[in-house]
C-alpha cells in the first residue's frame, strides 16, 4: 500500500516538473499558440502572458472562445488588454461553430483545468469569454467551473432560468453590434442576470456581432472584471489603474459624442456612474457631462428618435414572426415575393432613415435573415414533408440571397424529387452568386443522375469554367 502511494507521489511530482518545464519556455509578451490541452487529444490554445509577469505569482485568466478557432489572432487581439489591466489570455483554437454546445462544453472543461493545474492562475480570478457560439459557450461555463467571476459574451449569450439561479453570482458584461439582430437579445440577457443580482454591463460598437469589436470597446468590457476583482478584494487596490480605466471610458464617451451620438453618450455616462461610485474618481465629472447633454436640442430629439425606432422595430418583429410562422405552415409560396420585397423597403428606409432608424432597418434585415434560418434549421431536422423543406429552402434564399446553403439544399430536394427543372433553375441563381466550390456541387446527395445531365453540367461548365463530366473537347 505504501509502495503504491510512493510511486503515485513520484509520477504526480514527475508530471508536475514536465508541465512546469513546458510552461517555462512560454516566452512574456509574445503570443504562443498551439499548446496542447491534454496530451491525449488534438485540442490546442494560444497563450499570452504579460510582460511584466515574474515567476512565482499567480495572476488572473481571460479564457477566450471564437467560433472559428482563431485563437491566435484572438489572443493578439486581446493583448494590450492583458498589458494594461494584469491579464493572461489563454483562447482556444477549436472551432465550435459547427458542434453544439453540449459537445463543445466539455472542450471548456478541459482547457479550463489544463490551465488551473499548470499555469500560474488565481484560482479566484478565472474568467471566460467568447464571440457568437463561442459565447454561448463561456456563459455556459460557470456550469462546469463554478468559481468563474465573470463572463464577457460578445454578440451572443446562453441562459436557463433554472440552472442560472444555482450558480454562484458573476459579473456579466455583454458587448453587442448596434446593426445586429441580436441586440435586443443581448439587452434582455443583461436584465437577466441583473434581475438574479448578478453585476451587469453592456458596451456597444458600430457594425454586426459576426466579428470581435475593436479592443478599445473590448478594455472598456473586461475592466468591469478588474473594478469588481479590486471591490471584492481578489486584486490589490491600484488607484493608478483605475484613473486610467476611467479616463479610457470616459474617453468613449467623448467619441460619441465628437460624433454627434449624443444619446449613446449619455447612455454610456449614466453606465460610468453606477460603475465607478465605489471607486476615489471624478463622478462629478459625469454628471456634468450628463446635465450638458440634457440640455443639448439634439440629444433630446435623438432620445426621441431611439425610443421611436425601438417601439416599431419590436412591433415589426413580432409582425415578421406571426408571418413568417403563418406562411410556412400553409406552404404559401405565393407570398416569397412579399418577403423580398420587405428586404428592399427595409434598405430603401435605411437609405431615407435618421441615426435611430437606419440601425433599426438594418437590425429588421438581419433579424428577416436569422429568423428564416432559425426556421429552416428545425424544419431540415424534422419530418415535415418535401413541400415544406423546399418552401422554408426558398424563403431563406429570397432572404439571403449570398448564403449558398438553402439553394445547395433545394437543389437536393427538388433533384430528388424530380424535379429538375427547379434543380437546375437554383442551381444557375446560385452560381450567379459567385459561388464556385465545384466539388460540393458534386457532393450534393440524392441526385446522381442530375449530376450526370448534360444540363447540370453544361451551367456548371457556363460559371465555373469546367465540368466533371460532358467536358467539351
Amino acid at each position: 500500500m505504501k509502495r503504491g502511494l510512493l510511486l503515485s507521489f513520484f509520477i504526480a511530482i514527475l508530471s508536475f516538473g514536465q508541465i512546469c518545464s513546458q510552461e517555462a519556455r512560454i516566452a512574456k509578451g509574445t503570443v504562443v499558440d498551439t499548446l496542447s490541452v491534454q496530451d491525449s487529444i488534438s485540442e490546442t490554445f494560444s497563450i499570452y502572458i504579460p510582460q511584466d509577469f515574474q515567476n512565482g505569482e499567480t495572476w488572473p485568466v481571460l479564457v477566450l472562445f471564437d467560433p472559428q478557432g482563431r485563437g491566435r489572432l484572438t489572443a493578439q487581439l486581446f493583448r494590450s488588454i492583458a498589458e494594461e489591466q494584469g491579464y493572461i489570455i489563454a483562447a482556444s483554437n477549436e472551432v465550435l461553430n459547427k458542434s453544439s454546445l453540449q459537445t463543445n462544453l466539455p472542450k471548456a472543461s478541459r482547457l479550463i483545468n489544463r490551465l488551473l493545474i499548470s499555469m500560474p492562475v488565481n484560482a479566484n480570478m478565472v474568467y471566460v469569454g467568447g464571440l457568437g457560439e463561442g459565447a454561448q459557450l463561456a456563459s455556459a461555463a460557470p456550469l462546469i467551473y463554478k468559481d468563474i467571476k465573470g463572463v464577457l459574451a460578445v454578440g451572443d449569450a446562453w441562459a436557463n432560468a433554472e440552472l442560472t439561479d444555482k450558480l454562484k453570482t458573476f459579473v456579466f458584461s455583454a458587448v453587442a453590434g448596434d446593426e445586429d439582430a441580436k441586440l435586443f437579445n443581448m439587452q434582455a440577457l443583461v436584465e437577466f442576470y441583473k434581475q438574479r443580482k448578478f453585476p451587469t454591463e453592456i458596451n456597444y460598437f458600430d457594425g454586426k456581432n459576426n466579428e470581435w469589436p475593436d479592443s478599445f470597446v473590448l478594455s472598456n468590457a473586461v475592466n468591469a472584471f478588474t473594478l469588481d476583482a479590486i471591490n471584492r478584494g481578489f486584486r490589490e487596490s491600484n488607484q493608478e489603474l483605475v484613473q486610467r480605466l476611467f479616463s479610457n471610458e470616459l474617453e468613449s464617451t467623448e467619441m460619441l459624442r465628437r460624433q454627434r451620438n449624443y444619446y449613446q453618450a449619455y447612455e454610456k455616462l449614466e453606465q460610468m456612474e453606477a460603475k465607478y461610485a465605489l471607486f476615489d474618481v471624478n463622478t462629478d465629472e459625469l454628471k456634468d457631462r450628463m446635465k450638458s447633454l440634457r440640455r443639448n436640442k439634439v440629444y433630446r430629439q435623438q432620445r426621441r428618435d431611439f425610443r421611436k425606432a425601438e417601439n416599431l422595430e419590436a412591433e415589426k418583429q413580432e409582425e415578421y414572426r406571426y408571418l413568417m410562422e403563418m406562411d410556412i405552415i400553409s406552404t404559401n409560396f405565393e407570398n416569397i415575393g412579399w418577403w423580398e420585397y420587405q428586404m428592399e423597403e427595409l434598405q430603401e428606409l435605411y437609405e431615407k432613415g435618421n441615426l435611430a432608424e437606419k440601425k433599426v432597418y438594418n437590425r429588421l434585415q438581419d433579424f428577416l435573415q436569422e429568423l428564416s434560418r432559425s426556421h429552416f434549421n428545425i424544419i431540415m431536422e424534422s419530418q415535415a414533408g418535401i413541400d415544406t423543406k423546399i418552401f422554408v429552402s426558398v424563403l431563406r434564399t429570397a432572404l439571403d440571397k449570398e448564403d449558398p446553403e438553402a439553394y445547395l439544399k433545394i437543389i437536393s430536394l427538388a433533384g430528388h424529387d424530380g424535379d429538375h427543372q427547379t434543380a437546375l433553375m437554383y442551381l444557375e441563381d446560385l452560381l450567379k452568386t459567385g459561388y464556385d466550390d465545384m466539388d460540393a456541387l458534386y457532393e450534393i446527395d440524392g441526385i446522381l443522375d442530375l449530376k450526370l445531365s448534360k444540363e447540370y453540367n453544361d451551367l456548371i461548365r457556363k460559371y465555373l469554367g469546367e465540368s466533371k463530366y460532358y467536358k467539351q473537347s
